[in-house]
């Protein structure tokens, strides 16, 4: 039984399909085919330049982006100098402080 998929528009018959699916009769049609297809390679030879472009653009933005995460990830995530002092004035305050058990401490606080 022969699998019934769904059409769509890249499986329209128009004009252009068909003189693109059929041999040139003549030279002149020759000639005009080629000259088509010269301007289509054009074409696309432009197109993956300005692509090509874009990607190279894309990739040096993210490397930038990468350092200046990189850069603020060790800030953030950097001991600070000064917490110890802050625990011994606490404990110095109280007698029965205990400081809180250390743990992962949050990239981001909110």
């Amino acid at each position: 039984m022969k699998e019934d998929r769904r059409r769509s528009l890249r499986d329209v018959t128009t004009l252009r399909t068909l003189s693109d699916r059929s041999a040139p009769a003549n030279r002149t049609q020759a000639v005009s085919r080629f000259a088509r297809l010269e301007n289509e390679r054009a074409r696309l030879l432009r197109e993956l330049g300005a692509w090509v472009a874009r990607k190279d653009a894309a990739e040096r933005k993210l490397a930038a982006l990468e350092t200046e995460l990189a850069a603020l990830k060790r800030a953030l995530l950097g001991k600070p100098a000064t917490p110890a002092s802050r625990v011994r004035k606490h404990a110095d305050a109280m007698p029965n402080f205990r400081p809180p058990a250390r743990r992962a401490e949050a990239l981001i606080e909110y």
